[in-house]
C-alpha cells in the first residue's frame, strides 16, 4: 500500500487535477491506484473516485472548527513525544512508500499561512520525515519558510528521499541535495500532450478566473478594469468551496454573477481567451486548447510559464496593467499561432523531465529491477 499525502479537495478543480496527475504518474511507474490511499483534508469530495481515501488532520475551509483542535493535538503530541501519533501515523503505518501530491501548500510567510502549514500539513510532513520507507514529494513550490514553523517544516523536508520543485526560487531557497527542479505536473502533461491538442479559435467570450488574495492592494480594482476592457467577459469558478476560498463568493463581493464552473465551460466548448489568477485554471485552459494569460500571485506561476516558453504572458496579479493584459488577449484572439508554437518548442524538455521523474518513482518505490508495465 502506498499513501498519497497532502491532498486537498476536489471542490477545487486545480487541486483535483493534481491528484489525478499524481495517480497518473504512479500508474506510469507501475503502481495501480487500487494499491494507493489518498490522505485528504476534504475526503468527502473524492467520494466518486475509485481510490481509497482517508481524512487528513486539518480544516479545508480555512475556518476555525473543531477539526483544527484535533489537528493541533496530533501535532503537539508528536512534537513532545517524538512518536508517530494520530491519524496520519495510523494511515501510513505499513505503507511501502509515501508520495506527496504536487502543489504549493508549504508556504509559511505570515501568521495565517504558518498556521495553515502547522495544522493542515505538519503532521503529514513529520510522519513522512520519520518513515522508514521511500518518501517522494512531487513538484512543489515551497516557501517562503519563515518563523519557527518554517524552520521546522524545512528541517523535515531535508529528510525526504526526493523533493521535486517547480520553480527556480524554491530550488534556490531549499538548497538541499534531495531537491530536483522540474516542471509542474500539469505543465509536464501539457508538454506530453501538446501534439494531440487541437487549439480552438479564441474568438468568443473572454473567460476570467480569479480568487480572493491577501494583502491585495488595488488587485480588485485592476480586475474590474480588466473586465471592462475585454470582450464579453464570463467569470468562471474553479474553487467552489465553503468559506473565503470560494471563487463564487469572491465574484459576488465584486458585484459579478459567474457563468458556472471552469470544467463545465471547458466541456461546453466555450471559446475565448482565458485570463486566470489560478495557475491550474490557466493550465487546464491550455490543455483544453484555449490560450491563457496568467495573473500570478506566487512564484509557481512564473515557473510554469517560463517552463512553457511563454513568460511574457504571466503578470503579477497585484500590479498588472489591465490595458496590457487586455491587449494581449486581443492579440491572442487575432492570431494565437506563435503562442502555441512556443509551447510546442518547450514540450520535448518537459516530456524528458516527466519520463525521468517516472523512472525515479519506479526505482525508489518498486526497486531498481522494476520494469515499466
Amino acid at each position: 500500500m502506498y499513501v498519497i499525502l497532502h491532498a486537498f479537495s476536489r471542490r477545487n478543480s486545480g487541486d483535483g487535477l493534481l491528484v489525478d496527475l499524481t495517480l497518473e504518474a504512479l500508474e506510469a511507474a507501475g503502481i495501480d491506484r487500487e494499491d494507493c490511499v489518498l490522505l485528504a483534508l476534504d475526503p468527502e469530495s473524492f467520494d466518486q473516485d475509485d481510490i481509497s481515501v482517508a481524512r487528513a488532520p486539518g480544516e479545508p475551509s480555512a475556518q476555525v472548527t473543531p477539526k483544527l483542535g484535533f489537528a493541533a493535538l496530533e501535532v503537539l503530541v508528536s512534537a513532545v513525544t517524538g512518536a508517530r501519533f494520530g491519524r496520519v501515523a495510523k494511515v501510513t503505518s505499513g505503507a511501502k512508500g509515501l508520495i506527496a501530491v504536487g502543489g504549493g501548500y508549504l508556504v509559511a510567510d505570515r501568521f495565517v499561512r504558518q498556521a495553515g502549514v502547522l495544522l493542515n500539513h505538519f503532521a503529514q510532513l513529520s510522519s513522512a520525515a520519520k518513515a522508514g520507507v521511500p518518501t517522494i514529494y512531487l513538484p512543489q513550490s515551497i516557501g517562503p519558510m519563515k518563523g519557527t514553523v518554517g524552520r521546522l517544516a524545512k528541517s523535515r523536508l531535508t529528510q525526504m528521499d526526493r523533493i521535486y520543485v517547480r520553480d527556480d526560487l524554491t530550488m534556490s531557497e531549499m538548497g538541499s541535495a534531495n531537491a530536483r527542479r522540474i516542471g509542474d505536473l500539469a505543465v509536464m502533461k501539457l508538454g506530453r500532450e501538446i501534439e494531440a491538442i487541437e487549439p480552438i479559435a479564441p474568438a468568443g467570450k473572454t473567460i476570467l478566473i480569479a480568487r480572493d488574495l491577501p494583502a491585495d492592494g488595488d488587485y480588485t480594482t485592476r480586475l474590474q478594469k480588466l473586465a471592462a476592457s475585454v470582450s464579453d467577459p464570463v467569470w468562471a469558478v474553479q474553487a467552489d468551496t465553503q468559506g473565503p476560498r470560494s471563487d463564487r463568493a469572491f465574484y459576488q463581493r465584486l458585484g459579478y454573477d459567474d457563468g458556472g464552473s471552469m470544467s463545465d465551460l471547458m466541456a461546453q466548448g466555450t471559446p475565448g481567451v482565458v485570463i486566470s489568477v489560478r495557475l491550474h485554471g490557466a493550465i487546464a485552459a491550455l490543455l483544453a486548447g484555449r490560450p491563457s494569460i496568467h495573473l500570478a500571485y506566487e512564484r509557481k506561476g512564473w515557473g510554469a510559464y517560463e517552463d512553457l516558453g511563454i513568460a511574457e504572458f504571466v503578470h503579477d496579479a497585484r500590479t498588472f496593467d489591465p490595458e496590457r493584459v487586455a491587449a494581449q488577449a486581443k492579440e491572442l484572439q487575432s492570431d494565437p499561432s506563435n503562442f502555441w508554437n512556443r509551447i510546442r518548442a518547450a514540450a520535448p524538455a518537459l516530456e524528458r523531465q516527466y519520463n525521468d521523474m517516472v523512472s525515479d518513482l519506479r526505482e525508489r518505490l518498486l526497486g531498481p529491477s522494476a520494469t515499466p508495465k
